[in-house]
């Protein structure tokens, strides 16, 4: 199922989003998932003081948010997906970190003691970082989106030519 970007009101594309949507979809279908998915709890202020709902919005920023996160049964699954190969490696530790959170953030804690797991998506792949990521337990895989001439076009790859097409 192809999946196109959204635009933002500033114009931006919301391409791993769109990512990471047509991989559930394809591969996960009747699942249901959410995208932009807040991890962890609000960072607790050193006082006692009551904070301002502006104050809270500036906590809420620091708070990490993964691409995907796909609902049980009979797992949970947290999805990353990178499109740029010097973003691959921010990808897994990023996933690594919101493996941890996940049993601190709230509105997660009602599907836990499920098996939680993650998956890392690139569309190129990286030998090195499959090895990496299946040291850390998670599932490394390569997905081309149906969308990927134009992305790879967008961004200015000299050649796709190599690529493996889904």
């Amino acid at each position: 199922m192809a999946v196109r970007p959204k635009e933002t009101r500033s114009g931006r594309q919301e391409w791993e989003a769109a990512y990471v949507s047509e991989f559930i979809a394809k591969y996960f279908p009747g699942r249901s998932f959410d995208t932009y998915v807040r991890l962890g709890s609000y960072p607790q202020p050193v006082s006692e003081e009551r904070l301002e709902e502006p104050e809270l919005a500036l906590l809420r920023v620091r708070m990490r948010w993964a691409d995907a996160v796909v609902y049980p049964p009979p797992d949970l699954i947290v999805v990353e997906g990178k499109l740029r190969p010097t973003e691959y490696l921010k990808g897994l530790s990023e996933l690594e970190l919101y493996l941890r959170l996940v049993p601190n953030t709230p509105h997660l804690q009602i599907y836990l003691p499920v098996a939680i797991r993650g998956i890392l998506l690139t569309p190129i792949e990286d030998p090195a970082l499959a090895v990496l990521a299946r040291e850390k337990g998670f599932q490394y895989i390569v997905f081309v989106p149906s969308f990927w001439p134009e992305y790879a076009r967008k961004i200015g790859y000299a050649k796709t030519a190599t690529l493996r097409y889904e």
